[in-house]
């Protein structure tokens, strides 16, 4: 095996007991990550938490006619729908200084992930990207820029395909690696997923559908999602849109 793959390998096998003995960033005593991201000043939209026109599926349901789905009708989603989607894959329940509890497992409580969301097709809103304000449900606009569907278009390789929005799970490592320095990467990578299958079930119950992306081209979603590369960047995406 080539000792390239063989590194890469190691990140997603770390040896958890190594780390009782680690010298880890909270053990030092230092000054803990922000749990939350947040755009001052910038235009925010509170979202809905309550869903009265959504039917409601069965688990069952939503999981066997979840597919991957990379063709989408030209039909906007309500705001209703936009609201209900975050809430099922992004919220939190509760936080306090040290821990946030979210609808997703998210390890050791420490939040590594941001979402940020490219609205395309959606009633009453305006075209932009938008970040999801974790703590109070709402979003605040980042970018609407006119050329702003072509560049998302641009950074997903050509695979936005009229989708009504994308979803962009992002990563803010220190906040793991604070507490589990080299086991995080992996733990990281799972919290993602775990918010992107939730996005995929949530969209079945508005007869949506998802593709979920990992071949994007790193440096321009980063520069369109304004994150700096390394200390924040771009993990997983996701397209959605009307069946």
């Amino acid at each position: 095996m080539e000792d390239r793959i063989k590194r890469n390998r190691e990140a997603i096998k770390p040896k958890w007991t190594d780390l009782y003995k680690t010298n880890t960033a909270k053990k030092q005593g230092k000054e803990r990550p922000e749990q939350f991201k947040s755009v001052p000043g910038a235009k925010k939209i509170d979202l809905l938490k309550v869903f009265p026109n959504i039917i409601r599926k069965t688990l069952q349901e939503v999981i066997a006619s979840r597919r991957s789905l990379r063709s989408y009708s030209d039909i906007n989603l309500s705001f209703e729908e936009l609201s209900y989607l975050l809430w099922e894959t992004c919220r939190v329940e509760s936080f306090r200084e040290n821990a946030v509890f979210r609808t997703i497992p998210t390890a050791g409580a420490t939040n590594s992930m941001e979402t940020y969301v490219f609205i395309n097709k959606v009633q009453d809103i305006e075209k932009g990207i938008y970040l999801y304000i974790q703590e109070s449900h709402s979003l605040a606009l980042i970018d609407n820029d006119d050329l702003i569907d072509e560049n998302v278009n641009e950074g997903l390789l050509k695979q936005l395909r009229g989708a009504a929005l994308v979803f962009f799970f992002t990563s803010v490592p220190f906040r793991t690696e604070y507490k589990y320095d080299f086991c995080a990467h992996k733990m990281i990578a799972i919290e993602a997923g775990h918010a992107c299958q939730n996005l995929s079930l949530a969209a079945e119950a508005i007869d949506s559908g998802v593709c979920a992306i990992c071949a994007y081209d790193q440096e321009k979603l980063d520069k369109i999602l304004k994150l700096d590369g390394e200390e924040h960047f771009t993990i997983y995406c996701a397209t959605v849109g009307k069946k």
